[in-house]
């Protein structure tokens, strides 16, 4: 009879650290969700702002073109443009799957090229494509001020990862199928 109280208390224990684990791990998947939540809604002020810097330009009295050369300027905002469609593109994917490492690499890729369009089309260099300046000083603030979100995000991708890793926790890990995150770097 004492063996039997014993084992039962061992699969009463056991059963609540097990449910205790599982809602650890999803409730640090639902934290990464979150934090997503938030950078996603600062990342898209990239898009708007690509939008306004487009207007700006179609809108200017030299329009796309310049007096210099009317090639040269175009390349620059449609360089812009395909880069903005495809950083949404894969802000979409990301949002779907906010720990799925493909989306990660994908995300932070096209985040990058935005960024190098944006540059070659704001360089001193580029003397004959206008940016109003306010959109280029909009631009670098969105810039500083999405760095908190983003290390907030790779904090909460971080410890989730982290626990999933921790023993005996792993053993939940695996069999529900919780895969590990991929910082945005």
């Amino acid at each position: 009879m004492l063996d039997a109280w014993w084992f039962w208390l061992f699969v009463a224990v056991m059963l609540f650290w097990s449910v205790g684990a599982y809602r650890r791990l999803v409730g640090l998947r639902t934290a990464v969700n979150k934090q997503f939540a938030v950078l996603e809604e600062l990342m898209l002020r990239y898009q708007a702002l690509v939008q306004e810097s487009t207007t700006a330009a179609v809108t200017a009295p030299s329009g796309w073109r310049t007096a210099v050369s009317p090639e040269l300027g175009a390349s620059h905002w449609t360089r812009l443009q395909v880069a903005a469609n495809l950083s949404a593109m894969a802000l979409a994917r990301m949002q779907e799957h906010p720990l799925e490492p493909a989306s990660a690499i994908a995300l932070v890729a096209t985040s990058r090229d935005l960024q190098e369009a944006w540059e070659s089309l704001t360089h001193p260099d580029v003397y004959y494509v206008a940016v109003p300046a306010e959109l280029t000083q909009r631009w670098t603030e969105l810039g500083i001020s999405i760095q908190p979100d983003l290390q907030r995000f790779n904090q909460a991708v971080t410890q989730y990862n982290e626990s999933i890793d921790m023993f005996p926790a792993t053993w939940m890990a695996r069999m529900f199928k919780f895969k590990p995150g991929r910082l945005l770097e």
